[in-house]
């Protein structure tokens, strides 16, 4: 933009570069799925809008291939090591990551001399490490990160502390060097009886990840979460505003359906077998409700449900448990239309939750526990069921109430809050973006037009 466009207060199209480690068709979970909304919306607003983020292809690593989505440009950069086997890049040790540092500082370097956008909005993409923020801070180029997660401020990502596995309320020095020389030993004189070993073996290389990734925060020049949890942690740790903005859904799926349970109860469960989402707290869960002559039945989707079928086998589970394999993002409303209550059992703290509002579009109350942003999308008792974090026997009383309560599922179903509009959450974002590049606001109707939608 010309320096008299912004003198004269004209409206232009943003150029944006959005970095994520994931993008569809590829599995990422809840957060690719909220990036690729977010693209699409705001390449609806007119802005040209690009992705660059991590491939695992045939092909030379550290080169690129382009794909479409729509009007929305896909970068790809080929990096099959860390897509399949070590996203963080904590295998490779010192020497091996300042390699990979370098070569990541030339892709960025590349791609920003061909491209210049804007602004770029950070989506952590773990195998791209600090660096890709430090280049892009280098070409002085405005970055916003999207709260995804805890990456800019945990190194272990998910805000749950080590040796305790207790939730953490941001980081400390100390604090985060204790949580990565350790690995959830269960206490800090276990931790401390391993320490000279982890420090011999693992070197400085933590410690190295450590200030980088205090240098990485320091270059961001705000933050968007989308809930308020993750926006109060992070704001004394950002220099920039960090604003909350209610995470939106596509709009065709913003209107809830009345519907009743079915006989059996059916509980659906969307993440997998993935070690962190506590999928074997269900099932004991499940095993036990079974043993006291409940009727249900547990629906499974999502990733790494090879060999599964021995951990329903040894549950005495086989006539109760259904194993559905992966799903595509588009199909994931047609899932939850075929179950009665939604499970989350996530074992680490959950920035938000996805699947309550999702499985809200199309009244489906769920069962979560209660930590991170998930208090936020679910109503104790009104809404849905909250238990306690990392309590088992807790989540099976919430499960067995549904079984038991009469009129407790359809009362939960009625209460349910209608989801926004992802139009009105990329208006908003647009409108961030605009304040902190000192641009006047466009006349959208988005923000207006789709207001009650979040009400």
């Amino acid at each position: 933009m010309s320096s008299s466009s912004r003198r004269s207060g004209k409206k232009e199209a943003l150029r944006v570069l959005h970095i994520a480690e994931t993008y569809p068709p590829d599995y990422g979970g809840g957060a690719a799925i909220v990036i690729q909304d977010l693209c699409r919306s705001l390449a609806d607003l007119g802005h040209e809008v690009r992705v660059l983020c991590v491939d695992n292809a045939d092909g030379e690593p550290y080169t690129a291939r382009v794909d479409w989505d729509g009007a929305v440009r896909l970068d790809r950069i080929n990096l099959p090591y860390f897509k399949t086997q070590d996203p963080d890049g904590w295998r490779l040790g010192l020497i091996g990551w300042r390699k990979h540092e370098r070569r990541i500082a030339k892709v960025i370097d590349w791609y920003l001399s061909a491209w210049k956008p804007d602004l770029v909005h950070y989506h952590t993409a773990r195998p791209l490490g600090e660096e890709a923020l430090l280049a892009i801070r280098r070409s002085k180029i405005p970055v916003v990160a999207m709260l995804h997660e805890a990456w800019a401020i945990c190194p272990r990502l998910m805000l749950l502390s080590s040796p305790k596995s207790e939730p953490c309320t941001g980081p400390a020095p100390l604090k985060c060097l204790e949580c990565i020389y350790s690995h959830y030993d269960g206490s800090h004189w276990r931790a401390g009886v391993k320490l000279p070993w982890r420090v011999l073996k693992l070197g400085i290389y933590p410690v190295y990840r450590l200030a980088r990734r205090t240098q990485a925060r320091r270059s961001l020049d705000g933050a968007v979460a989308y809930s308020q949890f993750m926006a109060r942690v992070h704001k004394a740790h950002v220099a920039g505003e960090v604003r909350a903005v209610q995470l939106g859904l596509p709009p065709a799926l913003v209107r809830r359906q009345a519907r009743q349970p079915g006989q059996p109860l059916r509980f659906g469960f969307v993440a997998g077998f993935q070690p962190v989402k506590g999928i074997w707290h269900v099932l004991d869960a499940a095993a036990s409700l079974k043993q006291v002559g409940l009727v249900f039945e547990l629906h499974i989707w999502g990733p790494n449900q090879d060999g599964s079928s021995d951990e329903i086998a040894e549950r005495n589970l086989g006539d109760r448990v259904f194993l559905h394999g992966m799903y595509h993002s588009e199909d994931i409303w047609n899932i939850y239309a075929k179950i009665d209550v939604a499970l989350m059992a996530t074992t680490v703290c959950e920035p938000f939750g996805r699947v309550p509002i999702e499985a809200a579009s199309v009244g489906v109350p769920t069962i979560a526990p209660a930590i991170g942003g998930i208090t936020e999308s679910i109503r104790d008792n009104i809404d849905g069921l909250l238990y306690t974090f990392r309590d088992p026997d807790h989540l099976k009383h919430q499960m067995r109430r549904v079984l038991e309560e009469p009129g407790l599922v359809e009362r939960l179903a009625r209460e349910l809050r209608r989801a926004p509009d992802i139009r009105n959450m990329a208006a908003e974002i647009e409108e961030f973006y605009l304040s902190m590049l000192g641009r006047s606001g466009r006349d959208v109707p988005a923000m207006k037009q789709f207001a009650k939608a979040a009400r």
